[in-house]
């Protein structure tokens, strides 16, 4: 399965989340298979999402979808986000 990982950085979470859920319909029709949402322990603002894809094509559609300008002035992200595609290749037991 393929995995997109993002890092932003926010300046208010709770309006970031909001914005986040509201795309939450749009991740799924495209085949989103779920999202973790980590904060940096030391920097509040500093978050990073890891989201599972059936197809990294439409992960790549999703991340085309929108205006990135109106989602980062309405989720009060700071900069552009760091965009990586991984692909799993081992899963160690705990």
């Amino acid at each position: 399965m393929p995995f997109v990982l993002v890092r932003v950085r926010v300046e208010d979470y709770s309006k970031w989340k909001l914005v986040m859920d509201e795309h939450v319909p749009k991740r799924r029709e495209l085949g989103s298979k779920g999202t973790r949402i980590f904060r940096d322990a030391e920097r509040a603002d500093h978050i990073l999402c890891l989201t599972e894809w059936g197809e990294s094509s439409k992960a790549r559609e999703f991340l085309q979808w929108g205006s990135p300008e109106e989602i980062g002035r309405r989720s009060t992200r700071t900069g552009a986000p760091e965009v990586e595609f991984l692909e799993e290749v081992d899963n160690l037991p705990a």
